[in-house]
């Protein structure tokens, strides 16, 4: 093929041992490891063993099949897009193989065999489970059809990737690219917990294990279907005409999508890499804020602020925590998890569900405490920062004490992040409830702000945006989120009993404002050197 074997063999070794020191996304702490591909792999394969725990219940095979192929279909197109994606569309490496005598096929191959061993590892990693039990179940040529039927959904998932990159790269420029595959990380995130949490409940709640698929029209569209009817053709031994269908659309169609991939799309994709690589390097004229949104912060700071200097590190923070990828990558999940911790308090019971009973209980005290999360999440992360030596300008600022950076700080994030959110619990606690909750819900928001800024206040204090994610403290947040987790179950303890004390919860409201007031003077205490040691 004109390839040169020994610089395809060099490059596939540099390029993995690479893969293996670059841990997930989805981490918060960016490791230096030699095994990072073993780690992943013992993740992937502990979610395709949650995944075949689930379905062992199902006694139809096309059904246990075809859910599995649609996981692993759905996994390796979000894993690709989130995971990869940053190897993919980082062209560094040309600087170092263009100048180098290797012609473009090797290029080319390195770069397919690079996908295709990421791709393997992914599939095989999320179906070592389901490998093992089929295997056992059902025998050795059943686990190689599986193998092959896996292989051929990862070239059918590869081909509608590439129409996805394809797409995006047509109708946005570089960095809104890394925005969206960003928003992409914070959606797989969210899925995780939801899955790990949700789906074993409602299995619980359904019948699944007589549960069975008929075979519509429709049915030829679904790639999962095509894949799953060959297996249980196999393992059922009933060959019908309309297994024979779905096999020979398993095997075909990824194969002419893999023909198509390499003489259409592959020759695209790199030239649209060649041009956002180009792009990215033009100059970009600066977005200007608009009048009105500008106008909006400075009078959300004027309100919440009490000086120029604490406004305007508001307003610094509003704004910078809205263009930090890894700060949205890192706190935006909260989001999610809050509707999932909600999901899985109501799903806890087996009784239907009631709006009567439900208005009737004591429950909105569990919601309402639920954007505790967030608000730890966003105070714990606000002085993280992926170009945090661009903090020395904080030393340059006629400021005696740094307590006003910190107070302006706290105030934006918890503003902008958890204010919207208590917000949208209230107005739902309201119409479930009705208007007797209205102090419960101001005393929740004093006692969640009185906690946060106490945490961020006894801690080793941070400035905004001048700590490396790599020096964040594993251990220390361990310790932190234990007692978050005591401080809410003692104040919804303590809020629980005032509410059978009449007028009590109004009665403690003066007495948390004026708590919250001297935590906030507190932070005149901090000086400089204890900021910047």
């Amino acid at each position: 093929m004109g390839v040169d074997f020994d610089q395809l063999c060099s490059i596939l070794t540099i390029k993995i041992r690479m893969d293996n020191r670059r841990s997930l996304s989805l981490s918060k702490k960016k490791t230096e490891s030699n095994n990072q591909l073993w780690l992943q792999s013992l993740v992937y394969a502990f979610l395709g063993g949650i995944l075949v725990a689930s379905l062992s219940k199902i006694e139809s095979i096309l059904v246990t099949y075809t859910i599995f192929f649609a996981f692993i279909m759905i996994m390796i197109a979000m894993l690709m897009i989130s995971e990869f994606t940053t190897i993919l569309m980082d062209t560094r490496d040309n600087n170092i193989l263009m100048p180098r005598p290797i012609n473009s096929r090797t290029l080319v191959l390195a770069k397919i065999l690079h996908i295709a061993f990421y791709m393997l590892h992914l599939s095989f990693s999320l179906s070592l489970v389901m490998l093992v039990s089929t295997l056992i179940s059902h025998g050795f040529v059943a686990s190689l059809l599986l193998i092959l039927l896996l292989v051929l959904s990862a070239l059918f998932t590869l081909f509608l990737t590439n129409i996805f990159y394809l797409g995006l790269m047509n109708v946005v420029n570089g960095q809104k690219l890394k925005d969206i595959i960003v928003y992409f990380q914070i959606v797989m995130a969210i899925l995780f917990m939801g899955a790990y949490q949700l789906v074993p409940r409602m299995m619980e709640m359904y019948d699944l294990s007589n549960i069975h698929m008929n075979i519509e029209w429709y049915s030829y569209l679904i790639p999962p279907v095509w894949m799953s009817a060959g297996i249980d053709a196999y393992i059922s031994t009933n060959y019908t005409l309309t297994s024979l269908i779905f096999f020979l659309l398993a095997l075909f169609v990824p194969l002419i999508s893999l023909f198509f991939v390499i003489k259409v799309l592959a020759p695209k994709f790199n030239k649209a890499l060649s041009q956002l690589d180009t792009a990215s390097n033009k100059k970009v004229k600066s977005k200007v804020e608009t009048k009105n949104k500008t106008n909006f912060i400075d009078q959300l700071a004027t309100l919440f602020t009490k000086n120029s200097e604490e406004a305007t590190v508001f307003k610094m923070v509003w704004l910078m925590s809205g263009r930090e990828r890894k700060f949205k990558q890192t706190v935006y999940p909260a989001f999610g998890y809050i509707f999932i911790f909600i999901l899985m308090f109501l799903l806890k019971s087996n009784e239907t569900f009631s709006l009567e009973a439900l208005a009737a209980s004591k429950k909105y005290l569990f919601f309402i405490y639920m954007p505790i999360f967030l608000s730890f999440a966003v105070t714990q992360n606000l002085c993280y920062s992926d170009q945090a030596k661009s903090s020395w300008f904080y030393r340059a600022l006629p400021l005696a004490l740094p307590g006003t950076i910190l107070r302006g700080s706290f105030k934006s994030g918890m503003v902008k992040y958890y204010l919207p959110v208590h917000i949208v619990i209230a107005i739902i606690c309201l119409f479930i409830w009705g208007y007797s909750i209205l102090d419960d819900l101001i005393y929740s928001a004093l006692c969640i702000i009185l906690l946060t800024s106490l945490i961020q206040s006894w801690q080793q204090p941070q400035l905004p945006f001048t700590a490396e994610r790599e020096t964040q403290d594993i251990g220390g947040n361990f310790v932190k989120g234990i007692l978050l987790l005591l401080s809410i179950a003692v104040i919804g303890g303590i809020h629980y009993g005032l509410s059978f004390l009449p007028y009590s919860v109004l009665i403690a409201i003066p007495i948390l404002l004026t708590l919250v007031y001297l935590n906030f003077r507190s932070y005149r205490k901090i000086t400089w050197e204890k900021v910047l040691n």
